[in-house]
């Protein structure tokens, strides 16, 4: 029997990316390279040229990084990248504490 889960309220860090040449970088998001394929290839995420991504090793393998996707950090640490469309629909911003945090 299939039963349903609520994902539980947890607070995450999490920043838009945009390509280096485009003004933005993330520390964890390396250049897009494969000594097999063509630069110009279109992403078969988002259309744009392979040369364009970031490219992200993650605990489950490396994840090529669209222009725009959220790089997410974990309640243990761990970073991920996420569709904006997902992102959008499992997140919403929450309002800084007191404290300013």
């Amino acid at each position: 029997m299939v039963a349903k889960y609520r994902k539980k309220p947890i607070v995450i860090e999490a920043s838009q990316w945009v390509p280096v040449t485009s003004g933005g970088d993330h520390a964890a998001v390396g250049h897009y390279r494969t000594p097999d394929g063509d630069a110009e290839t279109p992403c078969k995420h988002c259309g744009c040229r392979m040369h364009d991504h970031g490219w992200i090793d993650t605990l489950e393998g490396g994840h090529i990084v669209c222009h725009g996707d959220w790089i997410i950090t974990g309640i243990k640490g761990e970073i991920y990248p996420c569709k904006p469309d997902i992102f959008e629909a499992t997140y919403e911003p929450v309002a800084p504490n007191p404290k300013g945090e």
